[in-house]
């Protein structure tokens, strides 16, 4: 026989032996199995003491400590487990691994994604007003912003209520995202300073200020007011050992009527210089003061040690001998007293809390105090009122007091409109009181100062005024009178136009009010089809028709340029 046949026939007879074997295996698990079972009798526990011993000399037989479910009671004969596949399993390759790694770094990431845009369902709050949100929030919320301004205006604007946390303006990405308005963030370090702030600001017209959500407030502000630096600054320096100051002006000096005033320094990273010396001079002693005084001579960090006149030296030397004689680190008395004998006075310096804002007595008087003129203010602006005329000197006059009460300009704005209201006025005043209002306009403009009235949105203070000037014009009885009057009531609504004063379409209402007595510009009597309705053609035939005692005045050409007042319908000086 072949080898190969005889190799096949062992195979074959061993594969029906391993057969057998598994088979009488298989049938030990079954019931009906012919083979006979081993069998397993209980005897006796070695040293049991009272067990029970009814079970002894009986078969063992063992029952399954887990209980199963009616469904799982029958189960079905589990089928013989396969034998081992002979293919070895291939090994992923370093690629494969690392993709299947991106793939579940990715799988996380959306499934992230997926739970940030999915809204959690939780029970309805309550409806809380906006008051209460920013009850306790000292950032304020700022928009409207022009592109030009900057975060240093805000700083200068804002910084004149208060120390400031910080200030913030989000500015666009890109040019192409870039818009109109901007908006930003000034935050306060105290509440009252950010109130103060939201009052006196409310009506700037460069922005629109709100509350802004609460933000961490820091130990340091960014921007800290000058008067309340002046208050923390170190005095000038007077030429005495630790600056040293005198309260006599007399040439000889008594240095023990002389006071030290300690001053806190505003730079952080010196001040933590200074501590974490005195740290090392308590514990090593003066020896170890002198040595780093000999080893940082050239040092400008250690230039405190040893230049006596130096605010930061007079800190360091009061430090020490604070802590020296049992100070806390973080408080400390004070009581003025003499550090040496026969030496000058020294004043323990106050610890600047920003978060409780400014002093009181550091805070300007708000504008609501100012608001309302006083009783010799309002009688000196009705005189000058009532001895208004069309020349430059008496409306510049007028105009300075204007300017200088720019906080009371809406008590000015209802004397103003109250005067132009009366129907007994002459003309010639009334066209001069008109000038004072168009002037008052403009400075208000140039200034950013709003006003409540004589607004678009408040136009009934405005066609009342012209409202009487039709009457006027209606009671005129000569043409030159009506082309004079006219054509002042087209400069001045022309100049509007041009300072941007009031929109066109507002200008253009006020000129029918004044021709025909109502905004819409109808006219009943048709008194006026024979003359022009645009306001070119109207002032050059009126200027050729007007006589000499109706024309404006000449201003005078030498006149000073540095008044305050700048008159609008004469650019020339």
């Amino acid at each position: 026989m072949k080898r190969s046949s005889v190799n096949k026939k062992q195979r074959e007879e061993e594969q029906q032996a391993i057969g057998a074997i598994y088979k009488q295996y298989i049938d030990t698990f079954q019931e009906n199995s012919e083979i006979p079972r081993k069998t397993f009798i209980k005897s006796d526990t070695l040293y049991a003491e009272g067990g029970d011993t009814s079970e002894r000399g009986q078969l063992y037989n063992p029952r399954p400590i887990i209980k199963l479910k009616k469904d799982e009671s029958i189960q079905k004969p589990k089928s013989p487990p396969h034998p081992p596949s002979s293919k070895r399993a291939k090994k992923k390759s370093n690629l494969k691994s690392l993709g299947d790694e991106l793939k579940m770094l990715q799988h996380e990431r959306q499934v992230k994604e997926i739970k940030l845009v999915l809204p959690k369902i939780e029970s309805p709050s309550p409806i809380l007003c906006p008051d209460s949100d920013y009850s306790s929030s000292t950032n304020l919320f700022v928009s409207n912003l022009s592109p030009h301004i900057t975060e240093d205006y805000l700083i200068q604007l804002f910084g004149t209520y208060g120390p400031l946390a910080s200030v913030k303006i989000m500015w666009p990405r890109n040019e192409v995202s870039s818009r109109s308005a901007n908006c930003g963030f000034v935050a306060f370090m105290s509440r009252a300073d950010a109130e103060r702030a939201l009052n006196g600001l409310k009506n700037h017209e460069d922005m629109r200020i709100n509350w802004g959500k609460s933000v961490k407030i820091p130990t340091h502000p960014v921007h800290i007011p000058p008067e309340l630096y002046k208050l923390y600054s170190p005095p000038p320096p007077s030429g005495l050992p630790f600056n040293a100051q005198t309260s006599s002006k007399e040439d000889e000096i008594d240095l023990e009527k002389t006071t030290i005033k300690v001053t806190i320094p505003f730079d952080r990273n010196l001040l933590m210089i200074i501590h974490r010396t005195i740290e090392f001079v308590i514990r090593e002693g003066p020896e170890f003061e002198a040595m780093l005084m000999n080893i940082e001579m050239t040092n400008p960090d250690f230039s405190f040690l040893s230049d006596f006149q130096n605010p930061a030296h007079t800190y360091y030397r009061w430090k020490l001998y604070s802590i020296l004689n049992g100070d806390p680190k973080n408080s400390w008395g004070m009581k003025p007293f003499k550090m040496y004998k026969n030496g000058s006075i020294w004043l323990p310096p106050t610890a600047p809390n920003y978060k409780d804002g400014m002093p009181k007595e550091l805070i300007l008087p708000s504008k609501k105090e100012d608001a309302k003129l006083t009783e010799s203010q309002a009688t000196r602006l009705i005189s000058l009122i009532k001895n208004l005329t069309i020349k430059r000197s008496s409306i510049v006059q007028a105009m300075i007091f204007c300017l200088n009460h720019p906080n009371s300009i809406d008590d000015i704005i209802d004397v103003l409109v109250d005067s132009l209201k009366n129907p007994d006025t002459k003309p010639v005043k009334k066209v001069a009181r008109l000038y004072l209002l168009s002037d008052v306009m403009y400075n208000c403009k140039k200034q950013k100062i709003r006003m409540e009235r004589l607004t678009e949105s408040n136009p009934d203070d405005c066609f009342d005024i012209f409202k009487q000037f039709h009457a006027i014009y209606n009671k005129l009885n000569y043409t030159q009178d009506k082309d004079c009057l006219r054509t002042k009531i087209f400069m001045i609504l022309r100049s509007w136009a041009f300072y941007s004063c009031c929109d066109v379409k507002f200008i253009t209402k006020l000129e029918n009010m004044f021709l025909y007595g109502n905004e819409m510009g109808e006219d009943d009597d048709n008194s006026l089809n024979d003359e022009p309705l645009d306001g070119a053609s109207l002032v050059k035939r009126s200027l050729q028709n007007v006589s000499v005692e109706c024309t404006i005045v000449k201003k005078n050409k030498t006149q000073s340029t540095n008044d305050k007042f700048f008159d609008i319908f004469n650019p020339w000086k």
